[in-house]
This record gives structure tokens, sequence and C-alpha cells, in this order.
């Protein structure tokens, strides 16, 4: 792993109150490497992984970088919550100093499910692999893949900054993984929690052992991690008619898919989309009116959703494409956005109105998407729907921006060049891993090289907010090499 320097965080003393912003160990600016010690004196490093190069960050980025290498799990404040839903185990860290209730007692009594009290902060997510028989797959470098390659690609869609973590498993397995195994009872997320208490206690139970444990065994490793927004309904995610191949083809169906894959000008392969996709009455209920403005961001994230799964071999995407709400509109020729709370549905916006203060600017109402859920790719047995059911081969629109991405990574990639060594020095993947990403990134290529090359690829989603300005589609000359 990279890391540039070590700090040493001596072990909170569980009887201490500690009064420090929201409970957490105190970051220095520009800090990336954090060792804290647990009661077991397991050393547990937390690590902030070097940009990726030529990446996009935004300052939240390096903010919430530091806010999760301040998590210190032994602070008196820090309760650890097994997840008992879904259908993968993880840790739910939350800070409960505002509830004066001690952390002891808070895991106790008070780790119940995913409501929390108002006073309870939802601080992260510590999200660890779990590739057993019977469990939902969960690799946690593929979130940090998807976090750093998308700063690379600079997408619109939103990818949540995450960072590299590590616990004491004895301590894991005493305060989570005894809660998680005794609450659960059925389905994949009852087998996870099975596997990971009876890995906690013996490590060579779990194969591949070193994609849950670190070299030394005395700690298992994963991920922080926080995501925002609401689960998509049919509009995005599909119908959803059968998990695996069908789920996708069903995703394919969605409008916006539907659209990419029209051969027409990109306004009339929205209009040509909609039809298609609406002759399914679910499909249709969930989208909805949608403006163009709207259809072309939602092509716009899919392609770029599409390119990256594709490369990382995404196996559990449809029904794991969250959103959030936003106010779009043009003042004094330049677009502005405000997001708009709420984790309300398409059929429910009429109920929104738009902000005094921005009502006479017209604003639109519009979904931006999410990758919150990114823990299914990255290993070689993983099934990569996007490839299986040939989702680049059917695109006929993409961000020119995109392309030339991609093509700069493929080739940095066959050089072995600087992106290539990042790769190698800062995820814990092994060869076959970091060879899969290389054949992935220069099959991914040939393909919209080919539908280039054939005249069948349109560059007309560099800038949806161009659109909402001009009410024009800028499409640029085909560039295949």
């Amino acid at each position: 792993m990279v890391s540039t320097q070590a700090v040493n965080v001596p072990m909170v003393d569980p009887q201490e109150t500690i009064v420090q912003t929201e409970n957490q160990q105190a970051i220095e600016e520009g800090e990336t490497y954090v060792i804290y010690t647990s009661p077991n004196g397991v050393n547990e490093q937390a690590i902030a992984l070097d940009k990726i190069p030529h990446g996009q960050y935004k300052s939240s980025d390096k903010r919430k970088e530091q806010k999760f290498l301040g998590i210190n799990f032994y602070s008196n404040h820090i309760a650890l919550c097994p997840k008992t839903w879904s259908t993968s185990p993880a840790t739910m860290v939350r800070d409960v100093s505002k509830t004066g209730i001690n952390r002891r007692i808070f895991e106790k009594n008070y780790c119940l499910n995913k409501i929390v009290a108002n006073k309870v902060n939802k601080l992260a997510k510590f999200k660890q692999s779990m590739n057993q028989h019977n469990t939902s797959g969960t690799f946690s470098t593929s979130s940090l893949l998807y976090y750093h390659f998308s700063r690379y690609f600079d997408t619109t869609v939103r990818v949540p900054t995450a960072i590299y973590r590590e616990m004491d498993r004895r301590e894991h397995r005493s305060r989570v993984s005894r809660a998680g195994r005794s609450k659960t009872h059925r389905g994949m997320i009852s087998a996870g929690w099975d596997h990971l208490y009876a890995a906690e206690k013996k490590p060579s139970t779990y194969r591949p052992t070193n994609e849950l444990f670190t070299p030394d065994r005395r700690s298992i490793y994963g991920v922080l991690i926080k995501g925002k927004g609401a689960r998509y309904g049919a509009e995005v995610n599909g119908i959803r008619s059968r998990w695996g191949t069908a789920q996708n083809e069903d995703f394919q169906k969605t409008a916006p898919y539907s659209a990419l894959k029209s051969d027409k000008p990109l306004l009339e392969a929205i209009k040509e989309g909609k039809r298609r996709a609406f002759k399914n009455s679910k499909v249709r209920h969930a989208t909805g009116e949608v403006s163009d403005f709207q259809m072309l961001y939602w092509m716009r994230e899919i392609t770029e959703i599409t390119v990256l799964d594709f490369i990382f071999s995404q196996q559990d995407r449809i029904g794991n494409i969250d959103y959030r709400w936003a106010w779009y509109w043009v003042e004094d020729g330049t677009i502005q956005k405000r997001w708009q709370a709420g984790k309300f549905k398409r059929s429910q916006m009429h109920r929104y109105d738009a902000p005094a203060d921005i009502a006479h600017y017209s604003p639109q109402l519009i979904q931006r998407t999410y990758l919150n859920d990114n823990d299914a790719g990255g290993r070689v047995p993983y099934v990569n729907y996007a490839k299986k059911t040939k989702m680049l081969q059917k695109l006929r629109h993409i961000s020119a921006k995109t392309y030339a991405k991609l093509l700069h990574l493929h080739q940095d990639l066959q050089a072995k060049g600087e992106i290539y060594r990042y790769i190698e020095n800062s995820f814990v993947l092994d060869n076959a891993q970091r060879l899969q990403i290389v054949k992935n990134t220069r099959l991914a290529l040939d393909i919209l090289e080919d539908n280039c090359e054939a005249g069948k690829l349109r560059f007309d989603l560099d800038s949806p907010n161009n659109f909402l300005l001009n009410q024009q589609v800028i499409e640029q000359n085909p560039f295949c090499d």
C-alpha cells in the first residue's frame, strides 16, 4: 500500500471521555496514513491512497478522506454495529457522543437496524471482502478502484470517497461479528456473518486468506466509505425480472439505455428511447414525464458506469444505482445547481416546488446518479455482465472525453506507464486481477473503436449543461484512434 508517513495514535482508555470534533482523532491537513492500536496491541492502518495520475479530485474528497482517517474504533463514543439487512456483512460506524450512551452499552442494546436515532451520527461503513459459499460476493478493493478511477475519468456520475482500513480481527469478532451472527438467521447475510465469525477465529478457514486478512493475519482489512442518495426504481435500474443476465438485459430496456442504443441524432434518439422503453408499463410508470435535460444526464452517466463496470468486471450493478435530486437553472448566462433534500420518487416530483428565491428562473428538478455500492468488481471469478450482455457494443452515443480517457488509459497500461505502476503500488490486487484490468481496458477500447470506425458511434454527450444553456447538442467529429 502507498503511504507517506506514519502517525502513532495511542490506545484510548475506554473509560475516558474524549472531547474532539465528532470524537475523532485530530488529523493534520494533508495526512494520508494513520496507525491505531487496538486493546490487544495490534496496529491498524488507515490509509488514504495517493491520487491517481491525471485524476480530478475535489476538495471535498480530501476532507472526507481525512474525516475517515480520524475515526478511532476504540474511542468511547464510536459504536460499531453489524449490518443485518440486505445481503452482505459490514460494520456501520456510529458516533454516539450526543446520545450520552457509552459505546459498549450502545453496541449491546441499540445496534438494531439501519434506522438510527437523530442524535446518532452515521460516520461511515467499514466493508470487508466476503466470497464464500452461499454469500453475496463482495471485494473491498473494488470500492477503492471505483473511487480513484472515477476521478481519472472525471465522471459526471458520483462515486463516493473511500480509504483503506484495517481492524484487529479479535476485536471485530467480539464487538461486531458475534452480534451480526446472532441477529441474522437466514439468507446470504446470515451466511456471511457465519463465515466471517469463523474466519476471525481461524483465518486459514477463509480462502483466499489474503483477500480478507493482512499478511500477519492479526487484522481484517477493508474500506471506510459513506454513500449518499436513494435507490432508483425501474426508471434506471429496470424492472429486474431475475438476477443475473435477465436484469442486465432489463436495464438495457430503460429509456436512457434505449436512447443510447439508437443510431439517430441525440434528441431524436431520446424520443425513440422513450417510445421503446414505455412499451413496458412498469418502466413508463416509474419514469413518467422526463425532460431531454434529464435524459442527457442519465445517458452520460450510464455510459460512464458501463465503461467502469466493463473494466472492473462488475457482477452486481443492476439494482445498486442510486440518485439525489438537484435543481438546475440558468442565471446570468451560467448554469447553477442546488441539491434538493428528500428521498422521493419521480411520481412525487410535482409535490416539490422550486425554492422561492430561484422560482423565477424556472429551474428543472432532475435526478443525478450515484454509485455507492461498488464492491463486486475486481475479482477474476466474478461474472462481467457488462461484457456478457454486450453493453459496450450496443452504445451509439458517448462523451468524447470518456473515449479519450479510455484511449489514454489503454496506452498507459500497455506501456506499463504511470497509471500501471499506480495500480501495482496502490491496490491489494494479485497478478491475475491486475492483468484482468489491462485486458478489459484493451477490449473495451477495441469495441468502441470498431463502432467508431463503422460510423456507429456519435460523440455528443460531453456536456448536458450546454444543452440547458443553449438548447443545442454539440456533436463532435469522430476520432477513432
